[in-house]
């Protein structure tokens, strides 16, 4: 199905094999996307409180600091080794979860997950952008992204109501078996190459984002901030404030991973046409006025879960954009961009967990809503000052 939406004019391998990528990057994202909507569960099947599992959540974001240099031993193996090193890893990472009998131990397998999953992101991008040139990427990009989408709405439910019929834990080891399983597949479908040539410790340094390009890593520490602060509370919040179950949490996942994936593929038909930078921005500005709505109506459930679904909805079609843009931040080096992108976001989405658990801990909802619209706000000037120093019109 994905390979009918790619004319001739992509690469065959690229079009024969664009859904089986697609469909590991659902496994990839179901492990780490998993967390925030069952922290309450989690966070009571480990005995702590909600503040202290936001940090753990932290940490393991933080480990995406590592991002330049992931990458820098990413991008220079062949793709389809970092590929299946990083579903391996995630896979790993879950087990470390799943058996966890303490915070810290949770926290391990969370800081596992991220950077393997960093490994496997880089191998798909770079071997993307090494077969399909810049004014197409949009396009390729958001396809195998619609699996964030389909990691939330697929694999994130499937684990979900395991959890509500067992234990969070198992919900884990449905992820380990999907992710291993997607390994093997890759390692089967696509073609063996040489890894590409390996740049000095200089020339790295010479390859650091500069100028308008900080820009790009600084509105993406916002935009994956604003995105944080709601998906780290919003389990808790309909928990709380609703009575809701697992399960009906389960079914609410199910529904905004439809509306990340009618973003995801809007980001296919849009982005190349507007251009990745003009689509980040666009994507950010419509998350403000979601966030404010959040807040005022985050005690009416109907309403607030249309605005939540707004926000997602948003923030979804600008971290797609955002992709395909970093893929051209490094000339000639698309991990390397990738990885301070990453890193960057890995650091908001670090940064924000612990305030946004702890923000709705003492106020609620609705002042998380209002630090997530000020993230997103953030993210928007960020890209606009990038649209000047570029001489953008």
């Amino acid at each position: 199905m994905f390979s009918s939406l790619l004319d001739d004019s992509y690469d065959s391998d690229v079009r024969r094999s664009i859904a089986a990528l697609t469909a590991a990057k659902i496994g990839a994202n179901s492990a780490l996307r998993f967390a925030p909507p069952f922290i309450a569960t989690i966070a009571s099947g480990l005995d702590v409180n909600l503040t202290t599992l936001g940090t753990a959540i932290a940490i393991g974001e933080l480990s995406g600091l590592s991002g330049p240099l992931i990458t820098r031993f990413a991008g220079g193996v062949a793709r389809r080794t970092a590929m299946c090193v990083g579903l391996l890893g995630i896979a790993l990472g879950a087990s470390v979860a799943a058996t966890s009998t303490a915070v810290f131990q949770f926290a391990a397998g969370l800081v596992l997950m991220t950077t393997a999953k960093l490994i496997f992101d880089v191998g798909v991008i770079s071997w993307l952008t090494d077969r399909v040139p810049y004014s197409k990427i949009g396009r390729a990009v958001g396809l195998t992204e619609t699996a964030w989408a389909g990691g939330l709405f697929i694999g994130v439910v499937l684990m979900g109501l395991l959890t509500g019929l067992t234990s969070w834990r198992w919900g884990y080891v449905l992820a380990i078996v999907a992710v291993v399983c997607l390994a093997a597949i890759l390692r089967r479908r696509l073609p063996d190459e040489q890894p590409p040539p390996r740049l000095s410790r200089a020339e790295h340094r010479d390859r650091m984002p500069l100028g308008a390009g900080r820009m790009v890593v600084f509105g993406t520490f916002a935009l994956a901030a604003a995105s944080q602060t709601v998906f780290v509370t919003f389990g808790k919040w309909l928990e709380n404030d609703f009575g809701f179950s697992n399960t009906k949490v389960a079914v609410v996942v199910f529904c905004l991973g439809g509306i990340e994936l009618v973003a995801a593929t809007s980001t296919v038909r849009f982005a190349d046409r507007w251009g990745k930078q003009r689509s980040t921005m666009y994507g950010s500005l419509v998350m403000v006025p979601a966030a404010v709505l959040l807040s005022v109506l985050d005690t009416s459930l109907a309403p607030a879960l249309v605005v939540l679904a707004l926000f997602v909805c948003a923030f979804e079609f600008s971290i797609i954009a955002t992709l395909s843009l970093a893929s051209s931040l490094i000339p000639d080096r698309p991990s390397t961009g990738l990885g301070f992108m990453v890193a960057a976001a890995t650091l908001g989405r670090g940064a924000v967990s612990p305030l946004a658990t702890a923000t709705y801990t003492h106020f609620g909802m609705s002042r998380v809503a209002m630090i997530g619209g000020a993230c997103a706000a953030a993210s928007a000037a960020c890209q606009w000052r990038y649209r000047t120093l570029r001489g953008i019109s």
